[in-house]
């Protein structure tokens, strides 16, 4: 057989369901590999860096890994940002690029590139496979780098003609170990930690999502007692619904999470890695224990120092750690209620307030949140409305919050989506996104058109890049150089095939989301945004974090 052909069996034996990506010249073989294989589908994407998208947001909702591909030269380059989305993020995807022939080039320099040195440092292994009989081997060391320690992406170059080589290769699944347990040892000084804390907080990351780590978390906050918080990228993992949950930490030190952070003596972080936005910023004259607890070492600086660190299986340390907890209630919760309190007031308090000009975008989380249902899966463009949807949109179930806090790229909210609408085809898909960032990926409806998808893209629309113009102002600058013009939204999703929709009525928001989900199919719905109160949020989170130190 074609080394083409075993390098897609290898990928079968792994249990990969999707490929997504952009062909060229150069992958054409493994292009035909793939239709003699039609129990792995093959997602046509209009740019590669979407595709790349979609694959690390495919492995972020299902644990499971899937493919991005592309061809040669600007194909590659194109992937960059998609690799070290996942890289920063965690996801183990599969980046495969085409290549010119490595024995007989007869083009020159012609697209010519390094791309396993380009993507060398934003991947956990860059290779190109250089014959045949390497393909089985090469695959599977891939496999076991992409979950082994902190999951992430590999990469892999196929040359034109090996892919083409003959060879007689065997192929199978890579034996893939359950995370060790953690030490009784760790284990013990962490519930000692606890135990003796006065105030501890739980902090709830990404990597805390998977491999029934909210089942235990969940019980373990049932029954200690111990508030919690969350990152941007670990929320849903406890319900937010719970009068013990303190909000979501969207910068460091602001807002009243900030303040119960500040005044706990212990945090138990469950599942946050530093490569995500800093949650809290740990401090060598402050008093205050940090325990780690994730599949892999903290890596630490000079911001996050963990002084216990509990290494292994995340949902085997929470059990223990909630077995030895049992009869521990001495500590004091009160502060962090309290706090909690207030940010559910803060968040309450002007969410039925449209303002009199534009929509004020916490009219439209509160709309939003209203006609979701507990299990819909939210994807978050980045811009300055992922701050007000992180804080103010409280999240129910698991794996429905999509949201990039590692790179920050824009431009992943509609690519995310489509992932979603694929692997939840029954479930509510919402794509939330600036004009800035949604133009970045737009082509995308397309392939969501194409693929019968049903989502619902909400663009809020302010003219221009609104976190920028905001962090201008809070820096005492002059606006400059981040207003915009913009396309006829309703007409552009019409000319892909979808349905558009426009409301300047703020009475209008929920018809529209609900129509837009009654009716199925991809809808965008173009909402005219007032970010006027984004500094007004900004001082009060800086107050409250004041007013308790």
């Amino acid at each position: 057989m074609k080394a083409a052909e075993l390098f897609v069996k290898a990928l079968e034996a792994e249990g990969v369901e999707y490929v997504f990506g952009l062909p060229g010249e150069e992958n054409l073989i493994f292009l035909e590999a793939l239709r003699e294989h039609p129990g792995i589908k093959t997602v046509l994407v209009r740019h590669e860096q979407a595709g790349g998208f979609m694959a690390a947001a495919y492995a972020r909702l299902t644990g499971k890994i899937a493919v991005s591909y592309s061809t040669l030269g600007a194909g590659a380059t194109n992937l960059a940002t998609a690799a070290a989305h996942a890289y920063l993020g965690s996801f183990p995807v599969l980046f495969v690029t085409g290549q010119k022939p490595i024995r007989e080039n007869r083009q020159g320099l012609y697209q010519l590139l390094s791309v396993t040195g380009l993507m060398a440092p934003i991947t956990k292994m860059s290779r190109t496979i250089e014959s045949g009989a390497q393909v089985a081997p090469v695959l599977h060391d891939a496999f076991r780098t992409m979950r082994e320690g902190r999951p992430g992406p590999v990469h892999l170059e196929l040359p034109e003609d090996v892919a083409d080589d003959a060879t007689d290769g065997h192929v199978s699944s890579t034996s893939h170990a359950a995370a060790p347990v953690a030490s009784e040892a760790a284990l013990e000084t962490a519930a000692e930690a606890l135990r003796s804390a006065r105030s501890p907080l739980v902090m709830l990351g990404v990597a805390a999502e998977q491999g029934g780590v909210p089942e235990a978390v969940r019980s373990f906050l049932d029954n200690t007692g111990i508030p919690f918080f969350c990152t941007w990228m670990g929320k849903g993992v406890g319900d937010e619904r719970s009068e013990m949950f303190v909000g979501t930490m969207t910068a460091p030190g602001a807002d009243y999470v900030g303040a119960a952070a500040a005044q706990a003596d212990v945090i138990l972080n469950v599942g946050h890695d530093i490569t995500e936005k800093a949650p809290f910023l740990m401090s060598r004259d402050r008093p205050q224990t940090v325990i780690h607890v994730n599949t892999f070492p903290a890596h630490g600086d000079a911001i996050y120092f963990p002084q216990i660190q509990v290494v292994g299986d995340i949902a085997h340390t929470v059990r223990e750690l909630e077995l030895r907890l049992k009869g521990a209630n001495g500590a004091d919760h009160g502060f962090a209620l309290e706090m909690a309190r207030q940010m559910r007031e803060s968040i309450l308090r002007s969410s039925d307030d449209p303002g009199t000009g534009p929509i004020r975008p916490q009219y439209v989380v509160a709309r939003v949140r209203e006609v979701l249902d507990d299990d819909a899966i939210v994807s978050l463009d980045n811009g300055v409305h992922k701050l007000w949807f992180t804080r103010n949109l409280p999240i129910y179930t698991p794996r429905t919050h999509l949201v990039d806090s590692a790179l920050g790229s824009m431009g992943p909210a509609l690519p995310a989506a489509i992932a979603a609408a694929l692997v939840h085809p029954d479930r509510q898909v919402l794509a939330v996104a600036g004009d800035g960032g949604f133009l970045m990926n737009a082509q995308e409806l397309e392939t969501a058109v194409r693929l019968k998808l049903n989502l619902v893209v909400m663009i809020l629309n302010d003219g221009g890049l609104g976190m920028i113009r905001m962090k201008q102002m809070k820096d005492g600058f002059g606006q400059f150089n981040v207003d915009f013009g913009n396309p006829d939204f309703v007409a552009l999703a019409e000319a892909y095939g979808a349905r558009g929709h426009r409301t300047s009525d703020p009475n209008t928001v929920q018809t529209f989301l609900r129509q837009a989900f009654d009716e199925g199919g991809v809808h965008v719905i173009d909402v005219p945004i007032d970010y006027r109160e984004n500094m007004a949020l900004i001082k009060e989170m800086q107050m409250a974090a004041a007013r308790h130190p």
